[in-house]
């Protein structure tokens, strides 16, 4: 294992497939997790499980996705390969792809693809936070939020938008 995580660099992402193994399938404990950390300063993708969660929390500017959580050390696991696409549940991962992690999950971006994929997040976001805004000021109700917004309640969007952010035509 040691050879794999030589091979890290800053801003690498480790992804690891032991196809949802958690118990005898912990990747990464403390020590591991830390030697990642300090490669990388950005975090790991294990589909299977880790051990010593949290130590692994508390490492700081790291962030974990994993199955589960388990005290048992990996066993009946072999390494098959490196920099090779690989599946993490139902995703497909590809070397070089960008990983966006939240806590609901995670997805793998083709590098090609992420300045469009982050522009309509932020544009997503925006809609979001100012339908939020508006149902709390009871100026629209769900069913209009909820639904394609009319001509008058995109115009209105259009002018929240100048005085929130993303006025650059995002």
């Amino acid at each position: 294992m040691r050879e794999v995580i030589e091979t890290l660099v800053e801003d690498d992402v480790i992804v690891i497939d032991l196809f949802g193994k958690v118990y005898k399938g912990t990747f990464s404990g403390a020590n591991l997790s830390t030697a990642i950390a300090t490669r990388t300063k950005r975090g790991q993708v294990i589909y299977g499980g880790i051990r010593d969660a949290q130590q692994i929390m508390e490492i700081p500017n790291f962030c974990t996705f994993c199955k589960g959580m388990d005290p048992t050390p990996i066993r009946d696991v072999t390494l098959v390969g490196l920099n090779v696409p690989c599946r993490i549940g139902e995703a497909t991962c590809m070397p070089g792809d960008v990983v966006l992690g939240t806590m609901t999950g995670v997805i793998f971006i083709p590098p090609h693809l992420t300045e469009a994929v982050v522009e309509h997040a932020e544009r997503t976001h925006m809609r979001e936070r100012f339908s939020h805004q508006r149902l709390r000021e009871n100026i629209y109700n769900s069913s209009q939020m909820d639904t394609k917004w009319t001509e008058a309640i995109e115009a209105d969007f259009e002018e929240w938008r100048k005085t929130h952010g993303l006025d650059d035509g995002i």
